[in-house]
């Protein structure tokens, strides 16, 4: 892939082609053997386009990392770790759009739409699979009453599998790739330098993450003690939003003050993550029935086990609704606000 020159331009994104595709360029890996977490050094006051492209470029390498291992099925975590970056990507591209040309933006955001909506099915059926021993143990089986919805699963993620692979080898991928490495060599066609272009990578940082925060404290506060499914998966989407600047930016603060504001994150995350699981899970267990039903699969035991897998699901998200409060109340207090604050200026 053309994509391939420009890595080893980049010390980060080097670092990070531990794929079976990186095997071309003599970096070996296998599943488990590297973090997918930023591991780059912005300078604070280097131009804002300038640091994006390299954190566009280290995402890069993640995504190229890991498709033939996706190719090759060898693994779930390849697909996970080329949908993480593809999501950090998109991120990107959203929230730091008056850094990069527009037409660039405008060009390859949909594309980067596109490569996480294809792999997204597939993703999902390996999460189901990998939890179905989460379960039995969430309901005490110990007997084979869940198999024929494991078999299910299995059939249904061969076909889906089958679909990531013929995007990943499609001219639409291929031009992805070839453009998109081709931006990140060169920046791109000239046109009016954007807005933000110039600016200090620690000024426009600072700015985006304090704006995004208040954005999740300004959603959170207008919930109550019930909040509806709908308002925590905006703020859900919001916190993500928050948490990806803050992978991006937090090279550029000591991370005694950062590494605090990321884990009280990661638990308002922990419990928005889970309640909206347990929503997907309930919706997705009740087509699974359908669909065993339609096929003359549904044993009785296990229709019945599916029916109290989804009241034991219908429990942990009501859990979840009612740890929000406590667990927002933490994150947006009074300290909280004063230390993004002064931090992120």
């Amino acid at each position: 892939m053309r994509g391939s020159r420009i890595l080893a331009a980049d010390e980060g994104a080097l670092r990070s082609l531990q794929g079976p595709i990186g095997q071309r360029l003599h970096v070996g890996r296998h599943p488990g053997d590297y973090s997918s977490k930023l591991k780059l050094t912005l300078k604070p006051k280097q131009r804002s386009d300038k640091a994006v492209r390299r954190i566009l470029r280290h995402l890069f390498g993640n995504i190229e990392a890991n498709v033939d291992g996706v190719l090759d099925d060898s693994d779930v975590e390849f697909l996970h770790d080329l949908r993480v970056a593809v999501r950090r990507t998109r991120s990107a591209l959203s929230q730091l759009k008056d850094v990069l040309p527009q037409t660039t933006v405008e060009e390859f955001r949909p594309e980067f739409i596109w490569l996480g909506t294809v792999t997204g099915p597939c993703r999902d059926l390996d999460v189901n699979l990998l939890e179905m021993d989460g379960f039995k143990s969430m309901l005490g089986i110990v007997d084979d009453s869940l198999d024929p919805l494991q078999k299910l699963l299995e059939r249904i993620r061969k076909t889906e599998h089958r679909k990531v692979v013929r995007s990943l080898r499609s001219a639409r991928f291929q031009r992805l790739v070839d453009g998109w490495g081709e931006f990140l060599e060169t920046g791109g066609a000239a046109e009016p330098e954007p807005s933000d272009a110039a600016r200090s990578i620690v000024e426009l940082g600072g700015k985006r993450i304090l704006k995004a925060y208040l954005r999740v404290v300004n959603r959170g506060n207008k919930l109550d003690g019930d909040p509806p499914a709908e308002a925590l998966h905006r703020l859900r989407i919001d916190a993500k939003k928050l948490r990806y600047l803050l992978e991006f930016f937090t090279s550029l603060y000591p991370p005694k003050t950062v590494s605090p504001l990321v884990r009280e994150l990661k638990r308002l995350q922990d419990i928005l993550g889970g309640f909206n699981d347990m929503e997907i899970q309930q919706a997705r267990l009740a087509e699974l029935a359908d669909q065993l039903i339609a096929a003359g699969e549904a044993r009785s035991e296990t229709v019945f086990a599916m029916g109290h897998l989804a009241d034991a699901m219908a429990d942990r998200q009501e859990e979840y609704r009612h740890a929000f409060s406590k667990r927002f109340a933490s994150f947006a207090d009074a300290d909280s606000r004063r230390l993004y604050r002064k931090t992120f200026v």
